[in-house]
């Protein structure tokens, strides 16, 4: 019985560890800020919009502070040769966040410890053309190229 259940519970971690790998799509460094990497965790479509859920991680020794404008941020569709920028609301704001400011359609800035994360979002229209993989431009980053979309 004990030696079922440690393998039971060693298939389960197994199975979850797995599960947790699968949550980052890709991860870019930053050609900014020293010890900073980016994971793209998240993309989904709902009703023409694409939804981009990204996690900053800081592998470094020091605390950073990363700043940039989501007004920055884009996608690009490489096979039709189209970028795209985020979606605004009805007051000019980008659909993204968190927000420090609303600056210029809005501002993420965070103080990242070593070793801590810090987690944003940003909402931008399904390219018109369907490609079947997009790239990703995150203002203090290395681009995500050839991201899918499906």
């Amino acid at each position: 019985m004990k030696s079922v259940l440690s393998a039971f519970f060693g298939i389960m971690i197994l199975v979850f560890g797995l599960f947790a790998a699968a949550d980052v799509i890709q991860t870019q460094e930053s050609d900014i800020w020293e010890g900073l990497e980016v994971d793209l965790t998240q993309l989904s479509i709902r009703n023409d919009i694409l939804t981009l859920r990204f996690k900053i991680r800081n592998i470094g020794d020091e605390s950073q502070t990363v700043e940039f404008y989501f007004k920055d941020c884009y996608i690009i569709d490489p096979t039709n040769q189209k970028k795209y920028f985020p979606l605004k609301d009805s007051e000019g704001q980008y659909i993204a966040g968190p927000k420090e400011k609303d600056w210029e359609g809005g501002r993420y800035r965070f103080s990242i410890d070593s070793g801590s994360s810090s987690g944003f979002w940003v909402k931008f229209p399904v390219p018109a053309d369907n490609p079947e993989a997009i790239d990703i431009n995150i203002p203090g980053f290395f681009p995500f190229e050839e991201v899918p979309l499906n």
